[in-house]
């Protein structure tokens, strides 16, 4: 197996929080592709944030492209140059944590998303006041235990694919 060649690539869309760029490809087969469409974006993180009694840190929000809201991991867009253990301290909007350690890198979308999902764990979370929030943000927390988080997921109380990835192999690597 060989990888594609690109022979040309311009941008179809570039606006905040979206690019979208066209490939013109040549496949090792000798063919070309001239309409592969990648979305570019930067590196998000999920946080499997954990309280000292190991119960499971959840936050509920609106999400507007789906137009319910959706409970999942704390999370969001890795700033430019910022460290991925920072982005996901700063995540966890109205808590604290004693330590976080990145425990994971993930493919968001591997045929056409140019970007990764880090998963970090937080330990020794602890409620810390007023939570600084976006303009678009409303958050509602929740802690559950391991098992009760997984009793959401079969259950499609938790059904963001993102945190159900992050989710299972979270408490996994940590034995939980």
């Amino acid at each position: 197996m060989r990888p594609w060649k690109t022979i040309a690539s311009e941008y179809a869309l570039d606006v905040p929080w979206l690019r979208v760029r066209r490939e013109t490809c040549l496949l090792p087969n000798g063919q070309v592709v001239d309409d592969y469409y990648l979305w570019e974006g930067r590196d998000w993180v999920a946080v499997l944030a954990l309280t000292a009694e190991d119960k499971v840190l959840l936050v509920r929000q609106y999400r507007h492209a789906v137009q319910q809201f959706v409970w999942e991991l704390p999370g969001g867009i890795v700033d430019e140059g910022e460290d991925v253990v920072a982005a996901a301290l700063r995540e966890l909007t109205g808590y604290d944590a004693e330590r976080g350690e990145l425990i994971a890198r993930m493919a968001v979308d591997p045929p056409k998303a140019t970007f990764y999902n880090h998963l970090v764990a937080a330990h020794g979370c602890r409620p810390a006041g007023t939570p600084c929030l976006d303009r678009t943000e409303e958050i509602e927390h929740v802690t559950l235990s391991p098992q009760d988080v997984l009793d959401w997921v079969r259950r499609g109380r938790i059904w963001a694919q993102s945190s159900i990835a992050c989710i299972y192999r979270g408490l996994d690597i940590l034995g939980l």
